[in-house]
């Protein structure tokens, strides 16, 4: 069995390649025994000489391996890292919101009564002039919606995977609006969340790499756009939704689910072949692509009531 765990594994290339390392070395030493003429001299050093090459080859192994397992370990701490920043930026967001909102709130009476006296005389253009300097130096209202209805999703692992694709977006400058307008406290029970982390992953790196493309192709970021939409009515039922403008280009439907489609440079186009065998775990889930006047629309949804009244 462990043998066998080592030959199918991750670092199977490794042990083969070790493997006939070892096998060579042993017919290199058979072969020289052979064509001598001092039998017991010879063979005694050479004996010797491969059992070397198994401690060697030994060690090496276990060196890749070890090798390996750090640059993995350091991998995975990166993204831990990467997803605290993230998280630690979000904090640091709704409490700077809440500050600005707060200080906002302790400043709008003065603000009114300040503007009273110009509205009162039809000073109507010095009101809006004076409303839009003190919006445009006192709240940020780009970095205001930047996580905008984050917080009603309480599933963690939904919740991170939408922060660090929405704060890749905001990064860069990509237009982009988020809508969940119920709290979403759960998944349906039988749908496994990182399923659904795939799912949205790779929607959202989807929508990304097009609108790149699209910014790229154009030279304006206004060209490009990217609306998501998250929804629950309740435990059985979760929606999610993402919008992105796309270049002029005319793709079917049904030949972007096919595995290895794909419109990108050296890519292995997966990702909605991927998304469709989840897809197929799931009688109860539900997806659909629309391309129309310039837009990609991906929409799933899974209803579990609904999928039981079928049955």
């Amino acid at each position: 069995k462990n043998i066998y765990s080592v030959l199918v594994g991750q670092n199977k290339k490794s042990f083969l390649y070790i493997l006939c390392y070892v096998f060579l070395s042993s017919e290199i030493v058979l072969l020289v025994i052979l064509l001598t003429k001092s039998y017991t001299a010879f063979y005694t050093v050479a004996m010797v000489l491969f059992a070397l090459q198994i401690i060697f080859s030994i060690v090496a192994y276990h060196e890749i391996v070890s090798i390996q397992q750090e640059l993995l370990n350091k991998q995975k701490q990166k993204e831990i890292l990467d997803n605290q920043h993230q998280l630690e930026e979000y904090a640091s967001y709704l409490e700077k919101s809440e500050d600005d909102l707060r200080a906002f709130r302790h400043d709008y009476k003065n603000i009114l009564n300040s503007l009273k006296v110009s509205a009162q005389e039809g000073n109507v253009q010095e009101v809006i002039q004076k409303l839009d300097k003190y919006t445009e130096t006192n709240l940020n209202s780009k970095a205001l919606l930047k996580y905008k209805d984050v917080n009603r999703i309480y599933v963690k692992s939904i919740k991170s995977i939408i922060i660090s694709k929405l704060t890749e977006l905001y990064n860069l400058n990509i237009p982009y609006n988020f809508e969940c307008r119920s709290n979403i406290h759960n998944l349906p029970d039988h749908v496994n969340e990182l399923d659904l982390v795939r799912i949205i992953g790779i929607t959202f790196d989807n929508a990304i790499e097009e609108s790149k493309a699209l910014v790229a192709e154009k030279h304006d970021i206004r060209s490009a756009e990217v609306q998501i939409m998250v929804y629950s009515d309740g435990p059985d039922e979760f929606e999610f939704e993402i919008r992105n403008k796309i270049q002029n280009k005319k793709i079917s439907t049904s030949q972007i689910q096919q595995r290895g489609f794909t419109t990108k440079k050296d890519h292995k186009g997966l990702g909605l072949a991927n998304i469709k065998e989840i897809e197929s775990k799931y009688p109860d889930m539900s997806i659909s692509y629309t391309i129309q006047d310039g837009w990609f629309d991906f929409y799933m949804i899974i209803d579990t009531e609904d999928g039981e009244e079928d049955e």
